[in-house]
């Protein structure tokens, strides 16, 4: 196989990638055309380099994100429920989402409330 001719960059950003896909140092090592251990010490001391989009400014809304894993059921049964033609969930199931959730953030903001009134005032005694 022909040794690809890469810039120092390139030859550590393919190490990385290559590298994040599972491929062993000296499978990498032979594609690239170097020594298994020069991929150990590029992978070792130098960073992965970043593909992430750029953050959101301010005039940019953030995509919505799921903060928790869903388990597989539960994903293979939204899946059931969604309706084909669309994608989208029946609206009964959605408004009982909604609403548990509801009751959710309304539980926790009672608790918040209840933890800020409990708390002393600055400046008071509580021994008084």
């Amino acid at each position: 196989m022909a040794t690809p001719t890469l810039s120092v960059d390139e030859r550590r950003a393919m190490v990385h990638k290559r590298h994040g896909a599972g491929a062993s140092h000296r499978a990498i090592g032979r594609e690239l055309g170097i020594h298994h251990t020069t991929v150990a010490r590029i992978l070792r001391t130098t960073p992965a380099p970043q593909d992430a989009p750029p953050a959101p400014t301010s005039n940019e809304p953030r995509p919505p994100a799921i903060l928790f894993n869903l388990t597989r059921e539960l994903i293979q049964d939204l899946n059931t429920l969604a309706d084909k033609g669309t994608g989208d969930l029946p609206a009964p199931l959605v408004r009982a989402i909604h609403a548990a959730a509801d009751r959710r953030r309304a539980a926790w903001l009672a608790w918040l409330r209840r933890q800020h009134a409990d708390r002393p005032v600055a400046g008071t005694d509580a021994s008084a």
